[in-house]
């Protein structure tokens, strides 16, 4: 039996002071994905990724001078989920413009880099 974490929770800050949160869970009863990225007016939230995880959709949430309720327009994507042939399709290009793809290898190792500092509670 291989340990994992039920639910990870991590922030993130840049020197400027940016703070990121992260929270990833298997103990969601229900496929979800969720970003929301906050600004000093207003909230974007990303919902959905096709298929298990519900219709793709973009909220803006802009935050009015007197607060309240914001003001609110949703965009939803219905169409079909097209990443395989995209990724492949950026693949095969730096292949023939002889350049790194973008989400190389080098950029995996970089991200399990982070994390496994912080399971060793590194804060840098």
């Amino acid at each position: 039996m291989v340990e994992v974490e039920d639910n990870g929770f991590l922030t993130l800050s840049t020197a400027e002071g940016r703070i990121a949160w992260l929270h990833a869970a298997w103990t969601e009863w229900k496929n979800l994905f969720s970003l929301e990225i906050y600004g000093r007016e207003g909230k974007l939230e990303i919902t959905g990724l096709g298929r298990f995880y519900g219709l793709e959709s973009l909220t803006f949430y802009n935050m009015l001078p007197e607060m309240g309720p914001p003001d609110t327009t949703r965009w939803e994507y219905p169409w079909p989920d097209r990443s395989s042939e995209t990724e492949t399709a950026e693949f095969i290009s730096a292949i023939h413009e002889e350049r790194r793809p973008i989400g190389d290898a080098a950029e995996a190792v970089r991200s399990m880099s982070v994390i496994e500092r912080i399971y060793q509670g590194d804060s840098r």
